[in-house]
């Protein structure tokens, strides 16, 4: 039961996390969804490889370890209870299409078990230090370097010469010609090809940048900068988030010395939540939150 309870929790961190590094390549129209679950999925896998060698750290911070007693953190049904909690928190959001935090959500979980186990004995101190803080920080962390970014990548454009152009919609159009006949009671209508032209709203045009430096097209290097940037995203994703749902299985004797098999285990779980059910936050993430252009 406990296994599967974390493959679900798992599932539904696939499903409602994987897309989220790709969703400005979507949103952009970069690239189709397919192409974008795609790239997501394998980056997202080979982060949570990475994690095997990389995140032992985050591996015994998320077995609850010093937050609270070990007897409760050794104890299959305290973890049971964080797998399926945080598990059905995030599914939840997910069929809604409500990007959210696994992270957030294992450690409302724990706390949530272990105040109902052991009340008082939660360690407050730990919970604010290795917990709340960094969940805290990081998103103002993320806002100061993206929009400082942001203003550096618009100044450098700026100089470089480097234009936008908006696209305009150019082809043939099958139109119905009535035709009257001799004697007035039938018409033969016929399809007649006409070149049209039409400029369609901002928001459906294709924003793209026009020019070269250094030889090499302005909007081809955009977009392999995007693409290489989306897949790190997902990589640190795959990274940060593997080890501390693996970590729920290490209560286990039979796979606590196995690790490594439990990784890989979570990441295939992983990977699966967000080929088969990731559209709804994928949607949610690319074009309700903001509008994005290629840049």
């Amino acid at each position: 039961m406990l296994v599967l309870a974390v493959c679900f929790l798992a599932y539904s961190n696939g499903a409602n996390d994987n897309f989220k590094g790709v969703a400005s390549l979507y949103g952009s129209k970069t690239t189709g969804y397919r192409t974008a679950i795609a790239w997501a999925t394998f980056s997202t896998f080979a982060g949570s490889v990475a994690a095997i060698f990389l995140a032992q750290s985050l591996l015994k911070r998320f077995s609850g370890k010093r937050l609270l007693p070990d007897a409760l953190v050794g104890s299959e049904y305290f973890v049971l209870g964080v797998a399926v909690g945080a598990g059905a928190t995030v599914i939840l959001a997910t069929l809604t299409g409500f990007p959210i935090s696994t992270t957030h959500a294992l450690t409302g979980a724990m706390l949530g078990s272990g105040w109902l186990a052991v009340g008082s004995q939660v360690d407050v101190a730990v919970l604010g230090r290795t917990f709340f803080l960094p969940l805290l920080l990081s998103p103002f962390l993320a806002v100061v370097l993206g929009s400082s970014l942001y203003l550096l990548f618009r100044w450098s454009r700026l100089r470089l010469g480097i234009t936008k152009e908006w696209c305009i919609c150019l082809g043939e159009e099958q139109v119905v010609v009535p035709m009257p006949q001799p004697s007035s009671v039938l018409a033969l209508q016929a399809a007649a090809p006409v070149v049209t032209v039409c400029a369609a709203k901002m928001s459906e045009c294709s924003q793209r940048y026009t020019g070269r430096v250094w030889g090499v097209s302005s909007q081809g290097a955009m977009d392999v900068a995007h693409f290489f940037s989306a897949g790190a995203v997902s990589f640190a994703r795959g990274l940060n988030d593997t080890p501390k749902i693996a970590a729920l299985l290490m209560v286990l004797p039979a796979l606590g010395a196995r690790s490594s098999l439990v990784a890989v285990a979570v990441a295939i779980a992983i990977a699966t939540g967000g080929l088969l059910s990731a559209r709804r936050v994928a949607e949610t993430m690319s074009h309700k939150v903001t509008a994005m252009n290629h840049g």
